[in-house]
């Protein structure tokens, strides 16, 4: 399954303006989920100067755990191509008093960027955006530049796996290529990846630094 980029902004365009999204929005960051984003983070090691891209950052869940480890000279660049999930994301940076977060609406694909980043993370995200967007991040990243993402996949486990149709079935609502192998594809470029599994098997967390591409 893949879907074009214009119907996944329609899809996160409709999500954006729905109450149950926005109530799922308000929730998430109470639920266990929010853990497993502040461990991403942690992945990146970063410095209080440091420039982090957040791909396909979406409403900005990861922002607060990015901003405790930034000072006034450090920066978020978020990436996303849904122009009213992005609003919203502007509207929580505006919330909390967050002045070093810059907003594109783009994909990553398009982005061109003047700089080059510290780290860079993607949470939920790299089973719907193109598949060539792990090669585009690379490329963005200073040559000892981190990466972490947070990815989806059916489950190995018993008898988590036995909720893999469900886990098919909804995954097509919002774009996601549940199949696609996303941690293979990096672990053939890279020398060393740290992943652990989560939820089941259903999640993971990836980490990986540009230095230790083949």
């Amino acid at each position: 399954m893949k879907y074009p980029e214009e119907k996944i902004t329609a899809i996160y365009d409709k999500a954006s303006s729905a109450p149950t999204f926005l109530s799922w929005y308000g929730e998430e960051i109470l639920t266990r989920m929010k853990i497993y984003r502040e461990k991403a983070v942690s992945y990146l090691n970063l410095s209080d100067n440091s420039i982090v891209l957040d791909v396909a950052c979406g409403v900005g869940f990861n922002f607060r755990f990015i901003e405790k480890h930034l000072s006034e000279n450090g920066r978020i660049v978020g990436v996303d191509i849904s122009p009213k999930t992005l609003k919203l994301a502007e509207k929580l940076a505006a919330k909390q008093g967050w002045t070093n977060i810059e907003f594109v609406n783009t994909s990553i694909m398009d982005y061109e960027p003047k700089i080059i980043f510290d780290a860079a993370i993607c949470t939920q995200a790299m089973e719907i955006i193109p598949e060539a967007a792990v090669d585009k991040i690379f490329q963005l990243l200073k040559p000892k530049g981190r990466f972490a993402m947070i990815g989806m996949k059916i489950s190995s486990r018993i008898p988590f796996r036995l909720l893999n149709p469900f886990t098919e079935y909804f995954a097509k609502f919002g774009g996601i290529d549940i199949h696609r192998d996303v941690y293979k594809h990096i672990e053939s470029k890279c020398s060393k990846v740290e992943y652990e599994e989560f939820l089941g098997g259903f999640y993971y967390i990836l980490s990986t630094s540009k230095s230790f591409l083949i």
